[in-house]
């Protein structure tokens, strides 16, 4: 009987494939008391050395096959897993744990693993909740080394399969690609979630966040997963399976399609030209960008070199970081925005006042400007690797004059300290803000003449506006791009920036997603930045418009006063324009 289940859309891609269904692992974790002695205790932790090298080394294995095929943004995965297997505290409390108790390494692993997962999972901040997830995963592997069960949990795929399972680390979903798997459905995890990232990048269809999806579906079982809407269907009906397979074969010749564009110029049919950009979080995703035909990089979010580090990295850490990136998309140009922290983003190495509410608390560059040594030395690092290069500085979430007159004074001193270094820098960096608040919006006229360009960052701006929490499940229906304050507050920002000449940009998620590209150019946009696997299916959109027609259907949704009315009108024309990417639209 066909059953459908819902999730998050974690990779907008549609399969049609048999389920290959990995249950929970549930080792057999032994208890029992070991020798009260300190030779007893160290042979214990020996097992446990043992079983990380193992593990390591497997990964290293793994790396090393990608490294071989220039697959740097899986090795980039990997990496991450590497550095939970070395971080210190897991030694330490594993180390005090068994030394209190005399409990046998297996079971005291094991509940330090869970203790830190439980601690993340607790966190009020998304992105160190979907990590709780990773520190299982890669716990779990551990602990099979441990038990000599490493080889157990992975079984031969074909590339029909479709793997269902409680959740995947990172190592896994690599495990899996390389097979040449047609999609991964897991009960846990989110947006944020390594699983729903790596397949975004790895552009494999998924849905994340199933419950108990491993007691519904068998081994064997035809499984539509449709990555758009975030839907499971279970033993689909033929003329189900017949219409999803139609749009997953529609699919594959759309990306054909899609290739063939990739080196025309991205203008509309009246030939204005609408520029591209890639944004990006790490370094291995270089390669990415370089393939999706972008006109270079609009956003590099540099605060995950800080989220995925122990420690705050070092100016020369981040200027050989910041120097390969800008080397890497040469000749074109690379955005990079300093770190921005507070809200949802906290590194746990750094102290922090208790927050009622952080996201109107010290984020951005408040927060960078109470942390001026971090700041300095992020500045300094991206004024040396733009020397290398076609480079810009932004800074986020600029609420008024002061905050951005203190922002230039440290970039000065920064500039000054390198001149008296004699150290090579770049003297004429172009520097630019993000419009993120209803005050930065208000104030732009008088922000603009201090910088070189703008950058409209949505999400916040949506949230800020509306004054909606996204993460609110009572109020986040109601966040909504096309409600008509957002449109006429992005109007404003567009005809501020025309009027003084300087250059607007739009890097938030509405500038990646198909439904609002023509209305974005109608409202006079001519840069969007977005992840790099919406860049194709936005440029096909664009190539094939008007301007004028763009224009047009503009006007037309700001004659709305209700976000329903208009949200329906520009669905209904986009699809009459679309037919083929209807399910874009929905």
């Amino acid at each position: 009987m066909e059953t459908h289940y819902k999730g998050v859309a974690g990779s907008r891609r549609i399969a049609v494939g048999r389920a290959i269904v990995l249950l929970k692992s549930n080792l057999m974790i032994p208890h029992y008391t070991i020798e009260r002695s300190t030779s007893a205790i160290e042979r214990e932790i020996h097992k446990l050395d043992t079983a990380l090298v193992k593990t390591k080394r497997q990964l290293e294995v793994l790396k090393n096959e990608l490294i071989q095929k220039r697959s740097t943004l899986e090795t980039g995965y990997l990496d991450s897993s590497i550095l939970m297997l070395e971080d210190p505290s897991i030694h330490e409390n594993v180390r005090e744990g068994i030394t209190q108790s005399y409990i046998n390494i297996e079971w005291v692993f094991s509940e330090v693993i869970e203790a830190m997962a439980d601690k993340l999972q607790e966190s009020e901040i998304e992105y160190f909740r979907e990590r709780s997830t990773d520190i299982r995963s890669i716990g779990q592997r551990v602990l099979q080394n441990l038990l000599g069960d490493s080889e157990s949990v992975i079984p031969e795929v074909s590339k029909d399969s479709i793997i269902v399972a409680h959740t995947l680390s990172p190592p896994e979903v690599v495990h899996f690609r390389k097979r040449e798997i047609k999609a991964i459905v897991t009960e846990i995890g989110g947006k944020t979630s390594h699983v729903a990232i790596m397949a975004q990048d790895l552009k494999i269809p998924a849905v994340i966040g199933v419950d108990q999806i491993t007691d519904n579906i068998n081994t064997g079982d035809i499984v539509i997963v449709d990555g758009t809407t975030g839907t499971v269907v279970v033993n689909p009906e033929k003329d189900t399976e017949k219409l999803y397979r139609l749009k997953e074969r529609g699919q594959l010749d759309y990306e054909l399609k899609l290739l063939d564009i990739k080196e025309k110029p991205c203008q509309t049919r009246e030939g204005t030209r609408i520029e591209l950009f890639a944004n990006m979080d790490l370094e291995e995703e270089l390669d990415l960008v370089g393939q999706c035909g972008c006109m270079g990089i609009g956003l590099f979010r540099t605060e995950y070199l800080f989220l995925n580090s122990s420690d705050s990295p070092d100016e020369d850490t981040q200027y050989a970081i910041y120097r390969a990136v800008i080397q890497g998309i040469q000749p074109f140009q690379a955005t990079i925005r300093i770190i921005d922290i507070g809200g949802d983003k906290k590194p746990d190495y750094l102290d922090y006042y208790e927050e009622t509410n952080p996201f109107l608390g010290l984020r951005g560059v408040r927060f960078v400007l109470t942390h001026t040594d971090i700041l300095k030395t992020q500045i300094r690092a991206i004024l040396r690797a733009a020397y290398h290069g076609n480079a810009r500085l932004m800074f986020p979430m600029v609420n008024d004059i002061d905050e951005l007159k203190s922002v230039l004074e440290i970039i000065d001193q920064c500039k000054q300290q390198l001149e008296h270094d004699g150290v090579d820098y770049n003297p004429s960096l172009q520097m630019g803000i993000m419009i993120e608040t209803p005050s930065s919006v208000i104030l732009l006229d008088k922000l603009m003449p201090m910088v070189d360009f703008i950058s409209v960052g949505t999400n916040d701006l949506i949230q800020y506006t509306l004054a909606i929490d996204r993460g609110n499940g009572m109020v986040a229906d109601k966040y909504n791009p096309m409600h008509p304050a957002i449109l006429r507050t992005l109007q404003r920002i567009s005809d501020l920036s025309s009027g003084n000449k300087i250059e607007a940009s739009i890097c938030g998620e509405m500038a990646g997603d198909p439904l609002y590209t023509l209305l974005l150019i109608g409202l006079g946009y001519r840069a969007l930045s977005m992840s790099t696997m919406n860049i194709p299916t936005i440029k096909d959109i664009i190539i094939n418009s008007s301007l004028s027609d763009a224009q047009q259907l503009t006007r037309k949704a700001l004659e709305f006063s209700r976000a329903e009315e208009i949200m329906q009108f520009v669905r209904r024309e986009m699809i009459h324009r679309f037919k083929s990417l209807e399910d874009y639209f929905r």
